[in-house]
């Protein structure tokens, strides 16, 4: 973790509200290039409006977030949109992976419709992330925790500052899901800050930081444990 310069991420009184209720009620977090955090939290605690928000697809109504030094709430959307192309990488919990298309083409596809241009970054990655054997594998052939780990690479081709995922080693043994860590954890390595949100403990203690979700409001895990231990 690299805290010597400039945070990836500041979010301060972080919040979004839903018309029908429910969402984000307030979130405080610093994200370094270089570390990885985890977000744990009971389904429909907000998690996945917390990664819409940091990703720049949901506007904020409350507080403010800064993605590498930029003032997220002084843009207009259409340099928001650049900002997500240039700083974010998503890795989605359906993944969201091209099935007529192998590993590498896969990985390629984050930069548009002409695949042939990034093949030699695509397949660099794929090397880097130690799955360089998989590049001409279709993703139908591939295990769930090999597709998993393609979408990682996808999300990290672009080098961003930040790479959220959601639920990146939900229904994975432990085998699998210990390499999909080990591939984010080459992500951060390389330079990124890396958020992830899980349901499971082992993960999230693999993992820099960690934060809590609970009904809307973030918090790290030592201030719910304090809380637990102190109760009013």
């Amino acid at each position: 973790m690299n805290s010597s310069s400039p945070p990836a991420v500041v979010a301060e009184k972080l919040a979004f509200r839903y018309a029908s209720g429910g969402g984000l009620a307030r979130a405080d977090l610093t994200l370094h290039a270089g570390a990885i955090a985890a977000v744990e939290g009971p389904s429909g605690s907000g998690k996945s409006t917390l990664l819409a928000v940091l990703g720049l697809i949901l506007s904020p109504d409350g507080g403010s977030l800064r993605l590498v030094g930029t003032d997220t709430g002084t843009l207009s959307p259409a340099e928001r949109d650049l900002l997500r192309r240039r700083s974010v990488g998503i890795v989605l919990q359906d993944l969201g992976l091209l099935t007529f298309l192998n590993a590498w083409e896969n990985i390629a596809a984050a930069f548009g419709p002409r695949l042939g241009r990034h093949r030699a970054l695509a397949r660099g990655l794929l090397g880097d992330l130690g799955m360089a054997q998989l590049a001409e594998s279709r993703v139908t052939e591939l295990s769930g925790g090999q597709r998993q780990r393609i979408a990682v690479a996808r999300a990290a081709v672009k080098q961003p500052a930040l790479i959220l995922a959601d639920e990146p080693t939900s229904g994975l043994d432990p085998r699998n899901a210990d390499s999909v860590m080990a591939a984010l954890r080459s992500c951060a390595e390389r330079g990124a800050a890396v958020l992830l949100v899980t349901h499971d403990r082992s993960v999230a203690e693999t993992c820099d930081q960690r934060y809590v979700l609970d009904d809307g409001v973030l918090s790290t895990a030592h201030q719910v444990n304090a809380r637990r231990e102190n109760p009013a």
